[in-house]
């Protein structure tokens, strides 16, 4: 073994296997088992590696992952900005670089602090990976404990830890698995330990994530329920202004025979209909909206004196507005570009970027009695926001059930859909709510208050979607603290560089 680790291209090798397991273990590919093993060829390459290398080799695994997992970018950056393919390469490179050091900085503080302190791996690498998780900006977050969203044992502890706990898992698991694994190939011994701790903590996982689940189904199965029908049009982005009015009959065609054979109390549209409005309230013509004679979720363009915003509205039967949602976290360079208020003529690189408002509101929505949340696009991935969304506003009105709309045309035929469901699954198991998520091409979903899919369509398929949505009550621990798990890692991660640094200072004065 020595042999092979020794070679002075066998960490960089190693970076790169471990960037592919990430990627080909995340949603999407779907092999989640790889990920319980996928930091194992990263922890051999990091053995001896001083902070500054340390940094570098988890930075290369970083790039290799986020870019094998973030390939559609390209399709992205070609819709979004009209960018020529090499332009969307380089796009797609500097996004991997900025999301890989999570991993840079991550081996980065496992060499530092076990190295100076001779603490375990074994503890220190999921509280390091859990902080940087935490506070690195992402322009799309990707949260390692998504990846294991079929597992709905492992990912029940959510509703405590959010999905950052399902990522301290992971990577718990995989520091124990390298750690057995050294410890047989330099001394031919098991350490009994780490791996009894380990075998202990995924039997209370596992436990706890059968209890909850027991829970669930008798709330579920005593809970009032909303009969919701999803209309996916198999729309992209761009029939949308091509070919405006087609799209929107075909949307009423589609809810006039589902209300007429499934008889729901609620149709939703996906996020980016070609309605365009200029007020928040009043009576919209029933005929635009095909005469349904049922409430109609839709999401449409409001244009207000400020400007343009990505909004959703509620209407009732006879097209009353009963309220309306602002979306509050853009996407940049596709809804606007960073900096352009300041400087005005990046729009004019970038003629296919929207130019929207960023909306205030966080108060839910009132379909009769029952409290609604409303996201739009990519923020139902944002733990944080969702949690705001959920406190029930100035009246702490706490919303029973969860809607987002969504337009995922713009990244193609690829593994991006899956990846946007499998991380807006977590928000239900955080909040324990049903999430009803609609988009134009797919994938639209119902998922349950445990996060399982419990129906989903197709990718770029036309088709309708029917399910009874149970109504609940209460909050969870995450709901009420937050990403505490996070904050607490980053105390300690903290904490340890600094007794690392205070202790080197010392030996300088010695």
């Amino acid at each position: 073994m020595n042999r092979i680790t020794s070679h002075p291209f066998f960490p960089w090798l190693a970076a790169v296997a471990s960037g592919i397991l990430l990627f080909l273990g995340y949603a999407g590919f779907d092999q989640f088992y790889l990920e319980w093993i996928f930091l194992v060829p990263l922890f051999w390459a990091l053995r001896g590696a001083r902070p500054r290398r340390a940094f570098l080799i988890g930075w290369v695994a970083g790039i290799v992952g986020h870019a094998g997992g973030f390939y559609w970018v390209i399709e992205m950056f070609k819709q979004f900005a009209g960018a020529p393919f090499p332009f969307a390469l380089v796009g797609l490179v500097l996004l991997a670089a900025s999301n890989g050091i999570v991993m840079a900085a991550w081996a980065w503080g496992i060499r530092l602090i076990a190295a100076g302190r001779g603490w375990q791996v074994v503890w220190v690498a999921p509280v390091v990976w859990t902080a940087m998780e935490k506070f690195w900006p992402e322009v799309f977050p990707n949260y390692l404990g998504a990846s294991q969203y079929r597992l709905s044992h492992l990912t029940q502890i959510a509703d405590f830890t959010g999905v950052l706990g399902v990522s301290f898992l992971v990577v718990y698991i995989n520091a124990t698995l390298y750690w057995v694994t050294a410890c047989w190939c330099e001394e031919r011994r098991v350490p009994w330990r780490p791996l009894s701790a380990l075998a202990l903590s995924l039997l209370l996982v596992v436990g706890y994530g059968e209890m909850r689940l027991r829970e669930v189904e008798r709330q579920v199965a005593s809970a009032q329920t909303l009969k919701v029908g999803l209309v996916q049009a198999n729309r992209g982005a761009a029939d949308m202004h091509v070919d405006a009015d087609t799209v929107l009959k075909e949307h009423r065609d589609l809810s006039r025979g589902l209300v007429e054979s499934e008889r729901p109390d609620l149709v939703v549209w996906p996020e980016g209909v070609p309605v365009s409005l200029s007020f928040r309230e009043g009576v919209l013509p029933t005929a635009a909206l095909g005469d349904l004679g049922t409430p109609l979720l839709f999401g449409a363009c409001l244009r207000t004196a400020d400007g343009i915003c990505n909004s959703a509205f509620l209407v009732d039967r006879s097209g009353r507005i009963l309220g309306s949602y602002d979306k509050t976290v853009l996407v940049p360079f596709g809804e606007y570009i960073p900096f352009g208020d300041t400087f005005p003529s990046l729009y004019s690189w970038s003629p296919y970027s929207s130019r929207f408002w960023r909306g205030q509101s966080e108060e839910p929505l009132l379909l009769g009695n029952h409290v609604i949340s409303l996201s739009i696009c990519y923020e139902d991935i944002f733990p944080l926001h969702i949690r705001k969304l959920m406190a029930g506003g100035k009246e702490r009105r706490v919303p029973e059930v969860m809607f987002n709309l969504t337009n995922d045309s713009w990244y193609g035929k690829s593994t991006e859909p899956v990846q946007h469901l499998a991380l807006a699954s977590f928000r239900s198991i955080e909040n324990r709510r049903s999430l009803v998520r609609v988009t134009n091409t797919g994938i639209s979903a119902f998922v349950d208050p445990a996060g399982r899919i419990v129906k989903s369509t197709g990718i770029w398929t036309k088709e309708t979607l029917v399910d009874k949505i149970p109504l609940l009550q209460g909050r969870t621990v995450y709901s009420t603290a937050g990403d505490w798990i996070g904050w607490l890692s980053a105390f300690l991660f903290a904490a340890a560089v600094t007794s690392v640094c205070v202790s080197a200072r010392r030996k300088l004065r010695e």
